[in-house]
């Protein structure tokens, strides 16, 4: 007979186990850890700030594109023959 197979939480289990029993603490970068005030850390704030930015443009871009794509698609079923530019015929004749 073979052995049972451990589960996922079992083992999700066992390693956050193994992470609290672990004896090494948590530190920051030299970055992170220094001065709030020094230019290194400033610029790396800025340019989590800048990636943030660029994440948020992103997503913004997504949903107008799928704004738009919808808008039209319900356009088309409104009216699935569409009137013509001209008019050939006046009124009255």
């Amino acid at each position: 007979m073979r052995p049972p197979r451990p589960t996922l939480p079992a083992l999700l289990g066992v390693a956050l186990g193994a992470l609290l029993a672990s004896r090494g603490s948590a530190t920051a970068c030299p970055i992170c850890f220094g001065d709030p005030n020094s230019p290194l850390t400033k610029s790396a704030e800025m340019g989590v700030w800048f990636l943030l930015a660029v994440i948020v443009l992103v997503e913004v871009g997504f949903g107008l594109f799928f704004l738009v794509y919808l808008r039209r698609r319900a356009r088309e079923f409104r009216d699935p023959m569409p009137r013509p530019a001209l008019r050939l015929v006046k009124k009255g004749v």
